[in-house]
């Protein structure tokens, strides 16, 4: 494994002064709970613009208060959508191209909690929703928008570290199909590597930038559901076992913000580390045959 130029945790002393001293506007999703939300408020503290996504009225307004304080010199916003629904996303896009001309950060951090699962009323297994086919609509929603902006930087939450198979969409589509809960999240995340590695080399003749971010082991709801055994085998291959969410999300600011990290794009990073993608996340053919099935499944 190749160390990256991630920022290293802790980070430096002054680190903020030069996040500070940029001002961007991101939009956060999953920004109500754990890792979003920590990032949201420690964007906000970084002197950005925040624009938090959640599923509770609630729970929007509440995160809002605390980026407002930790922000307070910055205008922030937040949306109310269920990303288990398509129509839901396209609603939400078109919000945020009205509303957020000027987009050019966005954090894709959006995950079902434990138990979160059955079929949407449109057909579609709710926590793959979330976590996959969200991300892929309202990324090809908002695309055109970020092309309008300088050097644009995309964040998803995906841990690279879990071992690569090629994902079965009927199964991770199917509630009742026999999955344990760590091998549905895998499929899950494996099919977002797909996505963005296909989306990355798509947009290489832009300023688009790209990458997957995994945090490593930190004890939010989705951990919930692992036994002891996997959050074992996931603190051996994370150096952020045990952190809080506002310091995993730490990494993940440096890669929305940082000087260091321009111009860089189509990456996999666990934590401090840059993962080599696996053979068949390279398949142009493979990447190519998930576009096409993923675009029908949100149609």
């Amino acid at each position: 494994m190749k160390k990256a130029n991630v920022i290293p945790v802790p980070p430096p002393p002054g680190y903020l002064e030069g996040w500070r001293a940029t001002n961007n506007t991101c939009l956060v999703t999953g920004a109500t709970d754990g890792i979003g939300r920590a990032l949201a408020i420690r964007l906000a503290d970084a002197g950005q613009s925040i624009a938090v996504v959640g599923r509770s009225e609630e729970k929007v307004t509440a995160v809002l208060r605390e980026v407002n304080e930790a922000g307070p010199k910055c205008s922030h916003c937040g949306f109310v959508a269920d990303l288990s629904l398509i129509s839901e996303v396209d609603r939400l896009a078109g919000e945020i191209q009205q509303k957020l001309p000027d987009l050019n950060r966005i954090a894709l951090c959006a995950a079902e909690t434990p138990g979160f699962r059955g079929i949407t009323g449109e057909g579609v297994e709710a926590g793959f929703a979330v976590i996959y086919l969200s991300r892929f609509q309202l990324l090809s929603k908002l695309t055109p928008l970020l092309r309008k902006q300088q050097a644009p930087r995309i964040v998803s939450f995906a841990s690279p570290v879990t071992k690569f198979e090629r994902p079965d969409l009927n199964a991770l589509n199917d509630p009742d199909y026999t999955l344990e809960s760590w091998d549905r999240r895998v499929g899950q995340t494996n099919c977002n590597l797909l996505f963005l590695m296909e989306l990355a080399d798509q947009l290489k003749n832009t300023d688009i930038c790209i990458n997957a971010f995994g945090p490593g082991l930190v004890l939010t709801k989705q951990m919930q559901g692992y036994s002891t055994m996997r959050r074992f085998w996931l603190g051996m291959k994370s150096s952020l076992v045990g952190k809080s969410a506002p310091y995993a999300a730490l990494p993940a600011i440096h890669m929305l913000l940082s000087q260091e990290f321009a111009g860089k794009t189509g990456g996999f990073y666990e934590c401090g580390t840059k993962i080599p993608p696996n053979e068949l996340v390279l398949s142009k053919e493979i990447r190519q045959q998930f576009w096409k099935i993923t675009s029908q499944m949100c149609t």
